[in-house]
């Protein structure tokens, strides 16, 4: 098996706060870099990353949204990371909203079969900028899937859509200190502006860096604006994969 391959997980607080977004710019990254890369979609009912990605990369379903059945879930996920790894394939795992007890629940279970296994596991928590979303960080890192990873290993990631990074509460929580102390990780992702060409972007099927270069999908302008949003925001997922 390839050395170092890498399972990522995009964790964080329910929805609209930017998982799935982390978990296209970690293919993209992948991609990029001509690595094989396998996205596990962890909702079937809102595939948003496998149909994006369909055709890039390969995709496989795992609905890790089961609370009160989470070892099916993980029975199915332990399979597709052992054909994973024999494929020497990286893998992204986009977690759905919800997702958290599921995941959670069977934290150290993971954490055993990724080990033996042999991935790399990296884990990045996409927060929100209110209390609650940083109670959801802690609770991960005290007792959920945070509580098992290489602290060097897992990343708090701002969504800066949601405002400047100064602004969230984990940037004021006295717990970040000690997040960082223990060789913890953060990245800004930035906002892809304006609100036209974001949505244009999210709307248009293939990965980020292919239609960076479509000259039918956008103007002169809009891929200039759109390629200088790439380039930041590889760099930012970059330094936390």
């Amino acid at each position: 098996m390839t050395e170092n391959l890498k399972l990522l997980i995009s964790h964080g607080d329910k929805g609209g706060t930017g998982k799935s977004m982390a978990a296209a710019l970690a293919l993209d990254h992948f991609l990029a870099t001509g690595a094989p890369v396998l996205l596990i979609e962890g909702d079937a009912g809102i595939p948003d990353l496998a149909l994006r990605f369909r055709g890039s990369v390969p995709v496989t379903l795992v609905n890790l949204n089961r609370a009160g059945d989470a070892e099916t879930s993980f029975n199915r996920l332990g399979n597709v990371l052992e054909a994973a790894a024999a494929a020497g394939q990286h893998i992204v795992v986009n977690m759905p909203a919800g997702a958290g007890d599921t995941i959670d629940e069977l934290a150290p279970v993971l954490s055993e079969i990724v080990s033996a296994i042999g991935y790399e596991l990296v884990v990045t928590f996409s927060i929100g900028p209110h209390r609650t979303s940083t109670d959801a960080l802690l609770k991960s890192l005290d007792r959920g899937l945070l509580s098992v990873v290489d602290p060097a290993r897992r990343s708090v990631l701002f969504p800066l859509f949601l405002g400047i990074a100064a602004q969230f509460d984990w940037s004021k929580s006295p717990s970040r200190t000690d997040f960082m102390s223990a060789g913890g990780k953060e990245a800004a992702i930035p906002a892809l502006r304006p609100d036209d060409l974001r949505d244009k972007i999210l709307a248009a099927p293939g990965a980020f860096s292919v239609l960076g270069e479509d000259k039918t999908a956008l103007t002169i302008t809009e891929r200039a604006l759109f390629r200088r949003w790439l380039a930041l925001a590889h760099a930012a997922i970059a330094s936390v994969v």
